[in-house]
């Protein structure tokens, strides 16, 4: 791998006071080779002022364009935010997309409670463009019960069959006081987001001692198998554990049990490339805190982490929480403090890889992108 070109989606330097804080991260490389990120902006890294912002290059990364923002942000009467918007093109000019809108009808609130640690009500919203982002229709819910706490982990995949699954992560409920179990699930629709079959778990621990956090999946182009990535913690140990990895069968609807990928980090983001490959876009926190890039040649089994390529580092040295053994509680903290993150990648038109993430210091978070070459 080879880092050959760098350069800046959105400047938060120079954006009004509620965009100065940029994440959650989709990347989308439409059949005709335009580019399109989709990433949240608000006054912070949690506030309720958050909105999702689109923006396209027609020059691979040379300039951009912003071609939607300011979602409406009150559903049924409840005045909310929209968190992320992960986009997919089922065929040329038609993206669909999984929106996750958080109630903010009480704006002081955190997203996660002080006391509880649970999250505020979400909804997930299927939605579709014609015209390369700019405008949103045919919006319709997605079932998430009975589950609480729910949020969106990448864009909607396109299965071998020609099945959307939609993918989320839940946790429990805001005022909850039990414990909290975590699921890492995907719903499958065979018509295209208007109905969904049961929740198929694709990482859970019944002990609740392991959480699989923040899932990331992508397809096979080849064989059709599903790959997840999943930051992994291990509750008893108070501390973050190895990346694992699950894959699931062409359908979606049958998963191995997770298994350690054999590399420290935090939220990692694959790319299928044929033939087993696989890329993956990997958050490590741990000092000296760097974005990365990491290979594998069958199919997630073992990854090439000593040959990882640093294409971002933060130069803040090691991140919050990453010192030792951290109460559950101060992670949403933590959160709230990382200066970078969210790395998307997806496949140009010559085989490289783009690659879409958010940095910055505690003043700004601006959107970037590298391109590698394989």
């Amino acid at each position: 791998m080879q880092l050959v070109d760098r350069g800046t989606i959105f400047d938060a330097t120079a954006a009004p006071a509620n965009r100065r804080f940029c994440s959650f991260t989709s990347a989308l490389v439409l059949s005709d080779g335009r580019i399109l990120v989709s990433f949240r902006a608000g006054s912070s890294k949690d506030s309720a002022d958050e909105n999702i912002i689109i923006r396209m290059s027609a020059d691979e990364g040379k300039t951009w364009e912003t071609v939607y923002e300011n979602m409406e942000t009150v559903i049924d009467g409840v005045p909310g935010c929209w968190r992320s918007a992960g986009m997919t093109e089922l065929e040329p000019g038609r993206i669909v997309a999984e929106w996750c809108w958080f109630d903010r009808s009480e704006p002081e609130r955190p997203l996660a409670n002080p006391e509880t640690q649970g999250t505020l009500p979400s909804r997930v919203f299927v939605m579709e463009s014609l015209d390369a982002g700019r405008t949103w229709i045919k919006s319709r819910e997605v079932p998430t019960k009975p589950f609480e706490g729910i949020a969106t982990t990448g864009p909607i995949l396109k299965l071998a069959n020609g099945d959307l699954a939609v993918q989320y992560e839940a946790w429990k409920a805001y005022d909850d006081p039990a414990p909290g179990e975590h699921h890492a699930i995907i719903r499958i629709s065979a018509d295209g987001g208007y109905t969904f079959e049961p929740d198929v778990i694709v990482a859970h621990d019944d002990d609740a001692r392991i959480f699989y956090w923040d899932q990331r999946l992508d397809v096979a182009p080849d064989t059709g198998e599903v790959i997840a990535l999943l930051w992994s913690h291990d509750r008893d140990l108070q501390q973050d554990i190895n990346v694992h990895v699950a894959t699931g069968t062409p359908d979606g609807k049958t998963w191995s049990e997770p298994a350690d990928a054999g590399f420290a980090g935090q939220i990692s983001s694959p790319l299928c490339l044929g033939d087993g490959k696989v890329l993956a876009a990997w958050v490590h926190r741990h000092n000296p805190a760097t974005l990365r890039a990491v290979l594998s040649n069958d199919f997630g089994r073992t990854w090439d982490a000593e040959d990882a390529l640093v294409f971002y580092e933060s130069g803040s040295g090691q991140e919050s929480g990453m010192a030792g053994k951290r109460e559950f509680a101060d992670y949403w903290e933590d959160m709230a403090r990382w200066s970078f993150g969210h790395a998307e990648p997806a496949r140009l038109p010559n085989g490289d890889v783009f690659i879409a993430f958010y940095g910055g210091n505690p003043e700004a978070m601006s959107m970037y992108w590298v391109r590698i070459a394989l």
